[in-house]
């Protein structure tokens, strides 16, 4: 049980959409939409099975976040591709479709493990593609997206990594603490509230 649950945290950390580009691909504000579409609809997905199918109250309430915030996002993208005349994605592709249909599948401890896993190595590759996204956009509106967009992609990859680092199957009546600070202004209206302090980030 414990193996099947990591390949699978492997295996869905892997095919999420928002994944680092290979080194020698340019990112384009094509590439980025149709990234940060397709992944937006997968994390929304992934958070409502772990409401269902967690074990701990912390991965149940990481879940609704993950439903609500990355729904928010998708909204704010769909009117971007709207107005810019971009084409998105409206589903996951079928690999991350096959691995949602697997993650479904699992229960408890088991899919705890497997979803902080891949949620963790997802937003570290998250927060590289928005970053990138920043740094070349030549589209305003989807600079404005990503530089919206990430500081609620960072604040998602400190509550996950201090879900972590308590053990998400070792105490399933324990919750992370996701209570709202006043929230970060935003343009495209997805609002980023304070992560507890003390947690780290990763160096991207």
């Amino acid at each position: 049980m414990k193996s099947l649950a990591y390949s699978l945290a492997i295996a869905l950390a892997v095919i999420l959409p928002h994944t680092v580009l290979a080194q020698h691909h340019q990112l384009t504000d094509e590439i980025f939409a149709k990234k940060a579409a397709a992944g937006g609809l997968t994390e929304v997905q992934l958070g409502q099975l772990a409401e269902q199918n967690g074990a701990s109250q912390a991965v149940k309430d990481f879940g609704a976040k993950m439903a609500s915030d990355h729904g928010k996002a998708n909204d704010n993208l769909k009117s971007v591709a709207s107005k810019d005349s971009l084409t998105i994605p409206d589903k996951p592709n079928a690999e991350q479709q096959a691995m949602i249909d697997k993650l479904s599948k699992e229960k408890g401890d088991a899919f705890d493990k497997a979803y902080v896993h891949a949620m963790l190595r997802a937003h570290v590759q998250d927060r590289a593609l928005f970053k990138e996204e920043i740094a070349s956009a030549k589209n305003p509106d989807l600079k404005q997206f990503a530089s919206d967009t990430l500081p609620v992609i960072e604040q998602h990859l400190d509550m996950i990594k201090k879900i972590s680092e308590n053990g998400p199957g070792a105490a399933s009546g324990s919750s992370v603490d996701m209570k709202m600070a006043p929230p970060t202004a935003s343009k495209s209206g997805v609002e980023a509230t304070e992560s507890t302090p003390g947690t780290a980030t990763s160096p991207q």
